[in-house]
């Protein structure tokens, strides 16, 4: 599980790049943009969910590495921009701009879950506690 949602991770991230890239520069989206929008939410959604499943599954980590609660740390960032998109979502759906701080809130939150996911999953694996 800690596989595919480090790969579901890796498909959210560039997407999530581009579409932060366009908030910034463009005023008015492109036409087609909230496709690429649900794909990029709903990637990182299955990324959450597949992650907190296989942080309570055997084998951690980086435990004797000293990187044992990386796993949690980046779940609970990822669980954190997760609520910052779906905020963002809630803007777009009343119609009203969504402030940038927000954008960039969600986006520093995803990308340093993404970070320390790629430090707990490069850390060997160990099965004892």
């Amino acid at each position: 599980m800690l596989y595919a949602a480090v790969v579901a991770l890796c498909i959210a991230v560039p997407l999530g790049m581009w579409l932060v890239s366009l908030h910034l520069v463009r005023e008015e989206p492109p036409a087609g943009l909230s496709r690429v929008a649900v794909v990029h939410g709903s990637v990182g959604a299955a990324c959450v969910a597949l992650l907190w499943i296989a942080l309570r599954g055997p084998g951690r980590h980086g435990v004797g590495h000293g990187a044992g609660g990386f796993g949690w740390i980046a779940f609970a960032m990822l669980a954190a921009a997760l609520l910052g998109g779906l905020t963002i979502l809630g803007f777009y759906w009343r119609g009203k701009a969504v402030p940038a701080v927000l954008v960039a809130t969600h986006a520093s939150l995803g990308i340093a879950g993404a970070v320390m996911l790629a430090a707990y999953f490069s850390a060997p694996v160990s099965y004892g506690r």
